[in-house]
């Protein structure tokens, strides 16, 4: 069997034909895949040192820049093994473990938005970082099909290692979001791996501004939840778009939230509010409303989590306000 080198270390006997996603699971070692190896993502990405690997494909292409395939970067989900190979993956990948745990409460917040609360084994708790992501694990088949994968972002602070929880969206042609919506129930078993990403909270001291828009709130939460605890009070502004006000939640918790740190604001944006609403808050594009309330970015950095549309929008008046490019962090849902 051919040997697979991660970071110089001994060769791992891995099956001829397998891609580098499977190769490196078989041996516990969890690469990111948003899209469950599919190839949609782009998360997986590694870099191959050397190695006999199948070509390139058009999925690659599209989602790995030429000056990046220049220096060995594949998608592990496309790139299968004909012989010896050696990639190097960041340290903390390695630290990345399978958990288990127990569905404790599952919350319809919005007609297509579920917030689950997870109870994760004691015998393994969970540390990560906020604005981090899990795979989670979903049987959508019976056996011996294997679970799907899908990434959701924490909502929780990593406070505590023994809880999590997650905000999903259901997509009517998504497997993993209709299995979650329609058959995963309270006390049942489930599983995810993790964490994984880079998206957190910078050292910096500078005032920030938060934007997303449905399950998104999720890493935003996170982040802003872990900045109370650890008694950051950099000023912060989170925007949040929706469509109408049956679109919006946990509308309780963030004027709470507002009262227990007064150095942040929550900003609710609604797109399609009939005109003739009571509604008195932001009107039209969440991008809209930012543009209108900051003229001047100078300086400042922005926390985002959307889709691909709203982060371009989003990167296009913050920049245009003054805030650097490299001020701006994303997690961009794939799609």
């Amino acid at each position: 069997m051919p040997g697979l080198a991660i970071n110089s270390e001994a060769p791992l006997e891995v099956p001829i034909g397998a891609t580098l996603l499977e190769a490196c699971a078989a041996h516990g070692i969890l690469l990111p895949s948003a899209c469950g190896g599919r190839g949609f993502c782009g998360r997986c990405a590694v870099e191959v040192v050397s190695g006999d690997l199948t070509p390139s494909t058009p999925t690659e292409e599209n989602k790995i820049l030429p000056e990046e395939r220049a220096k060995g970067l594949r998608l592990a989900c496309q790139a299968r093994i004909h012989g010896d190979a050696a990639i190097r993956l960041d340290p903390a990948i390695l630290a990345v473990r399978r958990h288990t745990g127990t569905l404790l409460a599952k919350t319809l917040v919005t007609p297509d938005v579920a917030h689950l609360r997870i109870a994760v084994d004691p015998r393994s708790p969970f540390a990560f970082r906020a604005g981090q992501f899990l795979q989670f694990e979903a049987p959508v088949a019976p056996p011996p099909a294997k679970p799907v994968l899908r990434a959701y972002s924490m909502a929780t602070d990593p406070s505590d290692p023994r809880h999590v929880e997650l905000m999903v969206r259901h997509v009517p042609s998504g497997a993993v979001s209709t299995w979650i919506h329609q058959v995963l129930r309270p006390g049942q078993p489930v599983a995810f791996r993790g964490p994984f990403g880079n998206f957190h909270l910078s050292d910096a001291s500078v005032p920030l501004i938060g934007i997303a828009g449905s399950s998104g709130m999720a890493p935003l939460r996170s982040i802003f939840r872990d900045m109370l605890v650890r008694g950051i009070r950099r000023p912060a502004k989170f925007f949040f778009g929706a469509r109408t006000r049956q679109d919006l939640f946990l509308l309780d918790e963030w004027a709470d939230f507002e009262k227990r740190a007064p150095w942040f604001e929550f900003i609710p944006v609604l797109s399609h509010e009939p005109a003739d609403s009571p509604w008195t808050g932001e009107r039209g594009l969440v991008t809209d409303a930012v543009a209108r309330r900051l003229p001047d970015l100078t300086g400042q950095e922005a926390y985002l989590c959307g889709s691909p549309g709203m982060l371009d929008a989003a990167l296009a008046v913050l920049t245009a306000r003054g805030m650097p490019a490299n001020h701006v962090f994303f997690d961009k849902f794939s799609v």
